[in-house]
């Protein structure tokens, strides 16, 4: 897992391909809290997000507060991962712990209104 977890942080894709192939499990937790695919989204790293999701990843996957990797990238306003995981089945209204989905998250970004209309298009589908 500490691979992993160094190659999402550096944003080395290959790494994380090499320490999942060495075994790395993609649902526990990092010392932090969140699961890998969590981490990787908060960074905005769509590379690594495709990659753990093609290995099996689990999209709605949430750390001990209950945020998921599509909340994190809401927050930060990364639109194109944003896009991948609701590609993918993420459930746009899931909620944290608070109550908090993505699209409470969404309002945050300088791109906000994209962020919540890519949100709200998936809701509607």
């Amino acid at each position: 897992m500490k691979e992993l977890l160094a190659a999402i942080d550096r944003g080395d894709a290959e790494a994380a391909a090499k320490a999942l192939d060495a075994g790395a499990a993609l649902s526990a937790n990092a010392p932090g809290g969140d699961p890998p695919l969590v981490l990787a989204a908060a960074s905005g790293d769509e590379r690594i997000a495709a990659l753990l999701l093609e290995r099996g990843a689990p999209v709605d996957g949430a750390g001990e507060a209950g945020n998921t990797a599509l909340m994190h990238a809401a927050a930060r306003g990364h639109l194109g991962l944003v896009r991948l995981l609701l590609r993918r089945g993420a459930d746009p209204a899931r909620a944290n712990r608070w109550g908090l989905k993505a699209e409470d998250w969404a309002k945050w970004p300088a791109n906000a209104a994209e962020v919540l209309a890519a949100l709200q298009e998936r809701g509607r589908a």
